[in-house]
């Protein structure tokens, strides 16, 4: 069995510092590394080949200094390992570097397998593994938390975590797959094995060694650019609150309801989208919104998206079109309420003979409408469904595309800004695409849904495509019921508990506590991987970013990994018995104190205080 394994040597994201009058990163001093990931596709190639026998082929594309990566990857069993070193590269976007990649790996062929991380921690894009996938048109599976081969070494079964529960997905080989945090634990090489590993086959691969147009490549090969970057960190009060438990509590319990808590909050600005019945619509070129389907209802991120692009494509004179893909259970209801959200018509995009969910049947679905709208843009939400066949998408069309955003915008000549946060979500560069339409997924919780208007009809059409054969499907789907899950998404108020609390038999009181703000519970790293939480409720790196009014972290210890999922809580309150946690030097509010103690006290204060808000317009 042959396989390649893409990987990217990243800055250690925890070191990084901003220049904030140059507006750059301070990358002197900061120790590079394997990206976190691709150390996991490492490890899982290695064992594979040690099962199965074979080679394992190292792959980067990098600067000199790249070369550490690929000696390590080496020591960690790769068989030899390939450099895609040269100027030309320099300044490639995620389609120009996938583009490169995928020349060199058909260097290679036959192959069976082609492995890499989920994604680079620096730049958080997700999505060169499925554009690398869709250019050589083989499967791809995203996220891989377990991977079954098959005697014959043909196909394979993949598990995946969603945002809804996990699903095992069968695809033949040739298969891309991306390996997420949980595939396995990565190895780490002995000293000899570094050593050794300096001996291995390792080959400079040029630009012309790829293709004789070298316009295909670099800062000319990228249809996307950034014009500046520049900070996003957010300074907090970091005020430790004295006195005994009760003064503590008190005193907390008054700072907050001051800040508008079962009111409204203080500095929040209610912006009220409001959609009239009609539209004038001058612009031939559509809003696109695809929306997001879930359990036969339409999932809360797209009444998002489509409150933002109600704005944009006003401004732009453009219709605003939903597109529904594969699904045929949606409720007529489900298909009616777009409509009252802000969509000016739907189109539902139907693909025969598909009765699963399938990454590239979905990819060329959209390319087939894409080709008959001719829209402006195509947003979708950055879920484990909007960030799996998106990027197969846009690189079939051969387009830019920006994952994860937190904003957009439209700048004076018309086009659309893409705001991107990277590096943990310490910065954020605006993108913009030469190519159209603009493709881009956004976080959930960024924007507020408009005022339905329920008067509003939209003009409904059907898209029947041909042609699509899925290389991949899902053979089973579990969903958990972890409504918290997606109430993530948009919660203003979100109590969170770490591995300090013990266990779950300790959650009582802090699931009393969520329940008098009526907040959904999440947690860390460890104690999903301890088994204490579902994956779905995890914050940080590896996990979600959420952005409500407040966080409660409790008996959260406070490391690097989780507060980068922190970065756009307007208010954390922490709760630790440690008064060297690392959370009181990130956090707003501070109680030093047992949980088990201030929790009880913290649930019993508020419950008093909601009763007499009860009479006033909020969340509850």
């Amino acid at each position: 069995m042959k396989t390649i394994v893409c990987l990217k040597q990243v800055p250690s994201v925890s070191e990084l510092k901003f220049d904030h009058q140059k507006r750059t990163l301070i990358r002197e001093g900061v120790r590079n590394e394997i990206n976190p990931f691709d150390r996991r596709a490492i490890t899982f190639a290695v064992e594979a080949k040690n099962r199965y026998g074979g080679e394992v082929i190292a792959m980067t594309m990098g600067p000199p200094q790249a070369k550490d990566a690929l000696v390590e990857a080496m020591a960690m069993g790769a068989d030899r390992s390939l450099h895609l070193l040269d100027k030309a590269f320099a300044g490639s976007d995620t389609l120009a570097t996938a583009r490169a990649l995928s020349m060199a790996i058909r260097s290679e062929a036959p192959f069976d397998m082609v492995l890499c991380g989920k994604y680079s921690v620096d730049a958080e894009t997700g999505h060169i593994g499925p554009e690398v996938a869709e250019i050589l048109r083989i499967a791809h599976v995203s996220g891989a938390i377990k991977v079954e081969l098959n005697g014959k070494l043909d196909r394979a079964i993949a598990k995946v975590e969603t945002d809804y529960g996990s699903q095992r997905i069968q695809t033949a080989f040739p298969v891309l797959i991306t390996a997420a945090e949980r595939l396995l634990k990565p190895y780490s090489p002995t000293q000899d094995e570094l050593e050794t590993a300096k001996t291995k086959p390792y080959r400079i691969i040029r630009a012309v060694d790829l293709s004789v147009d070298q316009s295909q490549f670099g800062i000319q090969g990228s249809p996307t650019s950034v014009s500046e970057i520049y900070s996003i960190e957010t300074k907090r009060k970091c005020r430790l609150i004295e006195g005994t438990a009760n003064q503590q509590v008190e005193e907390l319990t008054n700072i907050l309801l001051d800040s508008g808590l079962f009111t409204h909050w203080k500095g929040q600005a209610e912006e009220r989208i409001s959609i009239p019945e009609s539209r004038n619509v001058s612009n031939s070129s559509p809003f696109c919104v695809v929306a997001e389907i879930a359990q036969r209802k339409v999932r809360s991120v797209t009444y998002e998206l489509l409150g933002r692009a109600h704005q944009l494509s006003t401004k732009l004179e453009s219709e605003l079109c939903t597109i529904i893909l594969g699904d045929t259970s949606l409720p007529e209801d489900e298909i009616r309420k777009l409509a009252t959200y802000g969509a000016d018509s739907i189109c539902t995009v139907r693909i025969s003979g598909l009765e699963s969910y399938s990454s590239d049947a979905y990819a060329s679905a959209l390319v087939q409408a894409v080709k008959r709208l001719k829209p402006f843009a195509v947003i979708a939400g950055s879920t484990s469904f909007g960030r799996d066949f998106m990027p197969r998408a846009a690189a079939h069309l051969e387009l830019g595309m920006t994952s994860d955003c937190i904003g957009l915008e439209l700048n004076e000549k018309g086009q659309l800004v893409q705001l991107k946060p990277a590096f943990g979500g310490n910065i954020v560069a605006p993108i913009i695409s030469r190519t159209t339409p603009q493709f881009a997924t956004i976080r959930p919780g960024m924007f507020r849904p408009a005022e339905p208007n329920y008067h509003r009809k939209a003009q409904i059409t059907e898209i029947e495509t041909n042609g699509i054969t899925p290389l991949s499907h899902v053979i089973e789907e579990r969903i958990q019921t972890v409504a918290d899950a997606t109430r993530l998404d948009d919660a203003e108020v979100i109590v969170a508990a770490g591995a300090g609390i013990g266990g779950p038999r300790n959650l009582d009181s802090i699931q009393e506590l969520a329940t008098v703000l009526n907040a959904p519970l999440a947690t860390t790293r460890k104690t999903v991987d301890l088994g204490w939480f579902p994956s779905q409720l995890q914050v940080g790196l590896t996990g979600k970013s959420v952005a409500p009014q407040l966080y409660f972290a409790i008996a959260i210890r406070g490391a690097f990994n989780h507060m980068v999922g922190l970065g756009r809580v307007k208010t954390i309150v922490a709760i630790n018995k440690d008064p060297n946690a690392p959370i009181f030097k990130n956090c707003d509010y501070g109680i030093i104190g047992d949980y088990a103690e201030i929790v009880p006290l913290l649930a019993k204060e508020f419950r008093e205080a909601r009763m007499k808000f009860s009479g006033h317009q909020g969340r509850t």
